[in-house]
This record gives C-alpha cells, sequence and structure tokens, in this order.
C-alpha cells in the first residue's frame, strides 16, 4: 500500500475546516483554461492547415509531369503526348489509386463589349474526379465535359462573373494568342463557383479539355502537364522523388527522347505553405504562455494549501516522515487539482470545439482568411499528448512547493498551531 497515496487522498480539497475552497477553484480555473485555450489553438490551427491545403490542393496538382526538355518536343515545346509508355512508368511510381489527368492550363481572355480581364482557362480529363470543384458550385452545374455538345461550356467564378455582369445561361467571348495567331471562342457560362480562394477565384476558369487542346491545334493525346492528385500530403515529396528518378532512369534508357521534369505543390504553394508554417510559432508561443498561466497558478494554490496544513506536516516529519515521502504527498495533491481542471477543460474544451465543427457559428472574413467560418479538426492523439504533457510538466512545477514543504522544521510546525 502507498501511505503517501492514502494520504494526500485523505487531504480533502476545498472541504469546510480542510482546506481553501477559492484556492482549489482558482487552481482548477486556471488549468482548465490553459487546456481550453491549448486545444482550441491546436484544433483552429490543424483546421487551418487543412482547409487551405485542401483548397490549394483542388486548384494545383500535388505533383505534375511536364512537357519535355531536349530531344523530341512533339511538335510543341509547351505539350507532351500522353503514351502508353509515359503512363507506364509514371504508374509505377506513383500510389495504386492517385487521379492521374490530363490538364491544359491555357492563358486567355474573357471579353464584353464593356469588360475584359486576363484568365487561366484549365481543362482537365473528363473521367476525372471533380468533388472539389462540384462541391464549390454555388449556381448552375458542373459540365460534362465528356460529351461533344459541351466543348463550349466553362465554369467561373461568381466574383468574375460579377465584374462581367454574367449569369448562368449567358455568353462570353475568349480570346487566345496561339503561336502569334489571336482565336476566339464563344462560351457559354454552365456553372459559377466560389472556393473563396481569391487570388484562384479571379483567374481560374474551368473549360473543356477537348476544347482546349482544339484551341491549341492539338490532338487529344497532348497536354501541357498530367496532374497527379489523390497523394496524403506528407508523401507527396517521396512520390515526386520516385517519379523524378523513374523519369530520369526512363529517359537514360532511351525510352523517351526527351526529359520530362516533375513539379510539385511544395514549389508551387510555396508562399502558402510557408505562411502556414508561421503559424507553428503562433502556437508555441501560447503554448508557453498557457502553461506559465497553469503552472503560476498551481503553485500558488498549492502554497495556499501547504499554509493550512502546516501542522499536519509538522506531526507527519515528527512521525518519521521523510522529505522525499513530504513532497509525494503534496505533489499527489498538486495532481489531484491537475486532474480536475483537464477534466473541466477538455469536457468544455471539446465540446465548444464539437458545436463549432458542426454549426460553424463563428464566422471569418473570407477575403482575408480563405475561409467562410472558423476551422476545427479534432485529432485525438494530439489531445492525447497535450494532456501528458500537461501533466508532466504540472508534476516538474508542482516540484517547487512540494519541496518547499518537505523543508518545514517539524517543531516550528506543530508550534505554529
Amino acid at each position: 500500500m502507498n501511505v503517501g497515496l492514502w494520504i494526500s487522498r485523505r487531504l480533502r480539497l476545498g472541504a469546510s475546516g480542510a482546506g481553501s475552497p477559492a484556492a482549489v477553484v482558482i487552481a482548477v480555473t486556471g488549468v482548465g483554461l490553459a487546456v481550453m485555450v491549448m486545444e482550441f489553438t491546436l484544433a483552429i490551427v490543424t483546421g487551418f492547415k487543412d482547409g487551405i491545403r485542401a483548397k490549394l490542393s483542388g486548384f494545383e496538382a500535388q505533383v505534375s509531369v511536364l512537357a519535355p526538355i531536349g530531344g523530341q518536343n512533339y511538335g510543341n515545346t509547351d505539350f507532351l503526348t500522353y503514351t502508353p509508355a509515359l503512363d507506364s512508368v509514371v504508374r509505377s511510381a506513383v500510389p495504386a489509386d492517385a487521379d492521374i489527368r490530363m490538364a491544359v492550363r491555357q492563358p486567355g481572355m474573357l471579353k464584353t463589349d464593356d469588360n475584359f480581364q486576363g484568365v487561366i482557362f484549365l481543362g482537365q480529363s473528363a473521367k476525372s474526379d471533380f468533388g472539389f470543384e462540384r462541391a464549390n458550385i454555388v449556381d448552375g452545374h458542373w459540365p460534362d465535359f465528356a460529351c461533344d455538345t459541351c466543348d463550349n461550356e466553362i465554369v467561373l467564378s461568381r466574383s468574375l462573373a460579377g465584374r462581367f455582369n454574367l449569369g448562368v445561361g449567358d455568353k462570353v467571348f475568349s480570346t487566345f494568342v496561339i503561336d502569334g495567331n489571336v482565336k476566339m471562342r464563344r462560351h457559354r457560362v454552365a456553372g459559377l463557383y466560389v472556393s473563396n480562394f481569391g487570388e484562384y477565384d479571379n483567374s481560374v476558369v474551368y473549360a473543356s479539355l477537348r476544347g482546349l487542346q482544339k484551341v491549341a491545334g492539338v490532338d487529344s493525346l497532348s497536354a501541357g502537364s498530367l496532374d497527379i492528385r489523390g497523394i496524403p500530403f506528407d508523401e507527396i515529396e517521396n512520390v515526386s522523388r520516385r517519379l523524378r528518378e523513374a523519369l530520369v532512369d526512363a529517359s537514360a534508357r532511351g525510352t523517351f527522347a526527351g526529359y520530362y521534369p516533375v513539379d510539385d505543390i511544395l514549389r508551387t504553394g510555396a508562399l502558402y505553405f510557408n505562411w502556414l508554417e508561421l503559424l507553428d510559432t503562433n502556437v508555441a508561443v501560447i503554448f508557453i504562455l498557457m502553461l506559465a498561466v497553469a503552472g503560476f497558478t498551481l503553485v500558488s494554490s498549492l502554497f495556499i494549501l501547504i499554509l493550512e496544513r502546516v501542522r499536519t506536516i509538522g506531526v507527519l516529519r515528527a512521525l518519521g516522515g521523510s522529505r522525499p515521502f513530504i513532497r509525494q504527498i503534496f505533489i499527489d495533491l498538486g495532481l489531484r487539482l491537475v486532474g480536475m481542471g483537464l477534466l473541466v477543460g477538455d469536457i468544455v474544451g471539446i465540446g465548444l470545439l464539437l458545436v463549432q465543427k458542426y454549426t460553424q457559428i463563428l464566422p471569418l472574413d473570407p477575403a482575408m482568411y480563405y475561409l467562410d467560418a472558423v476551422p476545427v479538426e479534432i485529432v485525438p492523439w494530439q489531445f492525447v499528448a497535450l494532456n501528458v504533457g500537461v501533466v508532466a510538466v504540472s508534476w516538474l512545477i508542482l516540484m517547487i512547493p512540494a519541496t518547499v514543504a518537505a523543508h518545514t522544521d517539524p517543531s516550528k510546525a506543530i508550534e505554529s498551531d
């Protein structure tokens, strides 16, 4: 039987004549608030990162194979030909369930009688998984770009449509400059989308891959790039490296006449990812401040409880209790306060986070944050690690007042009563 633990449990917290309710309330509240703030920080920062990454991955390919450099460029230096040999090499280096799309990003200009703007027309394989694109549609529909009659249909953002005073079903002229020649098409607006990702909303217009291939004067096997999606974020760098090595080896064996460059979202979206990395610094600062708050309240509250139990300490020391024995009693007492604080913080904190996750009652300005509500992503292992970390740091902090209690002179402690 652990006598020290038994004694610490017998020391009631906040009961009449046995402790200060105010000290207990302050300690539990301090720990609970600190845990809540740290949980809010973890869930919101994780949710924000996931939200931005999802939007960026919706517009940019996670990994791309670009047009070949050197050798035979198939008549157009801006396009590659998706041959069976290229398909075989690419699939050998990427996950089996990866989404490989032929894509054409063609600069052009939208024009009406009183307005014009440069945009990027994006065409992708008609059988691709357009879940991200469909989820952003707010008016109209996502065209079936596989049908022959949809080559002149486009989907543009609601912000772009507002500038041109366009609605679903309206027609607009599109202008392209191909090899020095100006080509015009008359497109019909099939749908409007909102992603709240301003830079892309103001520039990306979805169009038919076949229609853009006709504008560029290339065949149905030609694409500006092969876009590979559906890769876990932490695997992007490895997949990109494997694919690059596979293409280099194939070129060295003579499978290809030129070298196919490989790009990935970690480079094309570096500005956003560097910005997101700065959030980790904010998280560290908040954690340090919250641990300092929790530590201060714990130390001050335990000192109050120690002062109220000076005679008990004296009696235990007089009965032969060692200093480590006394120290452990008050560490256990302090950890009881920590446990109560963790329980309160977890229940209230996770409860509020779940409310926000499923109701999104706290909005954000999409123009500034790219999201229309405070994002929440609860990752269980992060919260478990947070609780374990709080207990570990609290144990170290509680050593200070517990050590002071252990060095109390027994004769003076008994006389002080």
